[in-house]
């Protein structure tokens, strides 16, 4: 609704600045009121063609095109979406002449529209014709210029132009949170198994509510934000108080442990970023807390495989999913624990069972399996973490 009342209230003004300008050009009401309708009307079809500017471009650079949004008379967000994979040769080129295809389409319009005026016959017909061009060439100019919205094609053209290799790796890592996301789903969804089964959650149970509602707005993330790591904290340090529901504390530790175990596992393989022994002893914990209520529920044991993994440890976490078989329930869990039994593999020099693992994943996880793939392709295998004592 916000955008609708922008649209019109951009159009009504519009309006009253070209029915002014064209009274005073041809002193006849009329030809004012025409005017003004049909400026109002280019801008609607500028923002169609701005949209259709950005498929062509992406069509012509084999950019993969995800959604289309051409909606302008009901107040959507027009959009083109594309989904590049990060691997995409000479992939910042691609990207800059996709942002810049919508823009290039109005002024490309509104210079074509200033020629068609200057052979207008009539002074309505030029009159149109100059304010259909500058309409245009108003949106087009606008949208270079950098704006904070992620959407911004001015922003997203600095950003590819200013750091290519940070934007390519913004995308790796934003498809890898997707990744990440889709596994706490199924997570979560074998956790209300947990419920059921032995100890009971009460009904309106605090831990519950705020892990309902953090996993609400990590999955709207895009990133590891500042905020969400505290509210993780936050709940951490819920599932290890004594007066919380035993249930609750198991589906807040196998959350938090397979959300931040994956993540410290690309930090270590992609960036190379070691990860503290007090980060991991809290991986290894909460993924305890998760073991005791449930020890053989398949979401708790993938936390478990993990927290061992990343201690350096692969031996116990290839044990915990030995019996995991391709095809196995459900599917988007047994995905990930044969990527997990995979990089396990890859750390016991079992090369073959790593590749042979990897097929079976079926590319269900392709950034998850690209991580795994990278471990069992180095010779030797990247280190991880260093052993915590104790854990």
């Amino acid at each position: 609704m916000k955008i609708r009342r922008r649209l019109v209230a951009v159009s009504l003004l519009l309006a009253v600045e070209a029915a002014a300008f064209a009274l005073l050009v041809t002193e006849s009401l009329t030809d004012a009121i025409v005017a003004a309708g049909l400026t109002c009307l280019s801008l609607w079809l500028h923002l169609v063609l701005h949209e259709c500017g950005h498929l062509v471009v992406a069509k012509l650079l084999g950019l993969p095109v995800v959604a289309v949004r051409v909606a302008p008379f009901n107040g959507w967000r027009n959009e083109v979406s594309v989904r590049p994979s990060p691997s995409t040769a000479a992939l910042p080129l691609r990207m800059v002449l996709f942002y810049l295809g919508g823009p290039l389409a109005n002024l490309s319009a509104a210079t074509a529209l200033v020629v068609a005026a200057g052979h207008a016959s009539t002074a309505l017909t030029r009159l149109t014709l100059f304010g259909a061009a500058f309409v245009g060439a108003l949106l087009g100019l606008t949208n270079l210029v950098p704006g904070r919205s992620t959407r911004s094609d001015g922003q997203n053209l600095l950003r590819w132009l200013r750091a290519p290799a940070a934007a390519r790796e913004a995308l790796r890592a934003g498809y890898y949170q997707e990744e990440v996301v889709r596994a706490l789903r199924a997570v979560a969804r074998a956790g209300d198994g947990v419920h059921r089964v032995g100890i009971q959650a009460r009904a309106g149970s605090d831990p519950l509510l705020a892990l309902a509602a953090y996993e609400q707005r990590l999955s709207t993330a895009h990133t590891q934000s500042a905020e969400l790591v505290e509210e993780a904290e936050r709940l951490a340090a819920l599932a290890r108080a004594g007066g919380t529901d035993p249930a609750a504390a198991a589906a807040i530790g196998q959350m938090l442990s397979v959300q931040f175990g994956l993540w410290y596992l690309y930090a270590a393989v992609v960036t190379g970023s070691p990860v503290e022994h007090r980060e991991v002893r809290e991986i290894s914990e909460l993924a305890r807390i998760a073991a005791r209520t449930q020890p053989h529920v398949f979401s708790a044991r993938i936390a478990m495989s993990l927290a061992h993994l990343l201690n350096q440890r692969p031996e116990d976490a290839r044990s915990l999913l030995l019996d995991v078989r391709p095809g196995a329930e459900p599917p988007d869990l047994c995905a990930v624990a044969l990527l997990l039994r995979a990089a396990a593999e890859s750390y016991l020099g079992n090369r073959a069972d790593a590749d042979h693992l990897l097929r079976a994943a079926r590319g269900d996880y392709p950034q998850l399996a690209q991580l795994v793939a990278a471990i069992r392709a180095a010779d030797p295998a990247p280190p991880l973490f260093a052993p915590v004592p104790g854990a």
